[in-house]
């Protein structure tokens, strides 16, 4: 493997998201370029670059060291786990090709691999690869909630309880007599996108979320979600819908399209009318957008017991921690 700066990186974006595409059993949207390089940039202490580009795929990670002297390797995103560092459509040579630059990184004590569904083809391959002598330790698995968009709205809506749709309509019956509309916004340019995020941070300042001092309104998570819709904006990814009341936006849904798969991001809605069940209803929207443009799955992300109402599926990925010898 050919070892890359973080510029050579994400010069080579498409490519490495194509690799992304092409691994099966990882959460691909989290371990695409969008969302590993924002994080990397936003969210992450600072770590020097680890990244590695083979004939069967990419390893795509960071060093570090810890405050105790432990020298350790991770994802580019660790702050919830979900981006796999291993990528590639040959598992078994990009597997070979990890392990050959673990076991070359002098003075590495561990390497964290994240975001890997237990039967993931790339997983197993680096198990099998790995010298029997690197100690193996598993963290917490991490839960995806995921709906299936198949047979469309309809479809959709005919998978959820009879109180969730009874719910939804009088929901939508009483946003009709607020004077409540909906707008789908795609925007393509960086000056494009961060108006659309202005538009969002101006309903989140609004939110319960900022309220409370959990919104993206400031911050790290500010920065993150700003860079990341730059990048989703550049490759026509991000898809977003906002409710309207008049002329002032009211609430909002924040998301992404990667590999046929649409993944919820953020919502927030105008804490003075909570009563309207605003986020369920931009969701709604958004939904019957995707369906319209053939998008076969909703990606809801990490567990949440609202999410479980929404969706059928799970996707479980774990956290792997190997100790290469010294």
């Amino acid at each position: 493997m050919r070892a890359l700066t973080m510029t050579e990186f994400a010069a080579a974006a498409d490519d490495f998201d194509a690799a992304v595409v092409a691994t099966d059993g990882i959460d691909k949207f989290c371990s695409s370029s969008a969302w590993v390089l924002s994080a990397s940039e936003a969210l992450m202490p600072p770590r020097l670059p680890f990244l590695h580009r083979g004939d069967g795929g990419w390893w795509a990670a960071m060093r570090g060291l810890h405050g105790t002297g432990l020298a350790y390797a991770e994802p580019l995103e660790l702050a919830w786990g979900l981006a796999s560092p291993l990528v590639g459509g040959d598992p078994a040579r990009v597997a070979d090709e990890a392990v050959e630059v673990l076991a070359s990184a002098r003075g590495l004590h561990v390497a964290i691999i994240a975001g890997l569904a237990a039967d993931a083809p790339i997983l197993r391959a680096f198990l099998a690869a790995a010298p029997r002598g690197w100690d193996r330790r598993w963290g917490q698995p991490t839960i995806r909630h995921v709906a299936s968009l198949a047979g469309g709205v309809d479809g959709f809506l005919a998978r959820r309880s009879r109180n969730f749709r009874k719910a939804l309509r009088a929901a939508q019956r009483d946003a009709a007599a607020a004077g409540v509309t909906f707008e789908a916004v795609q925007v393509a340019t960086p000056a494009e996108a961060l108006a659309l995020y202005a538009r969002i941070l101006a309903v989140e300042v609004t939110s319960w979320k900022a309220a409370e001092g959990v919104g993206i309104n400031a911050g790290a998570m500010r920065d993150f979600y700003e860079r990341m819709i730059v990048r989703l904006a550049a490759h026509g990814r991000q898809r977003t819908i906002f409710a309207r009341q008049g002329d002032r936006d009211v609430a909002y849904v924040l998301g992404a399209v990667f590999a046929d798969e649409y993944r919820g991001l953020q919502f927030s809605y105008d804490a003075s009318l909570e009563k309207l069940s605003l986020g369920s209803l931009c969701q709604l929207h958004q939904i019957e957008a995707l369906c319209a443009e053939g998008i076969a799955r909703y990606d809801l992300g990490t567990d949440m017991d609202y999410k479980r109402r929404w969706a059928e599926e799970q996707f479980e990925t774990g956290l792997l921690v190997v100790a290469p010898r010294v």
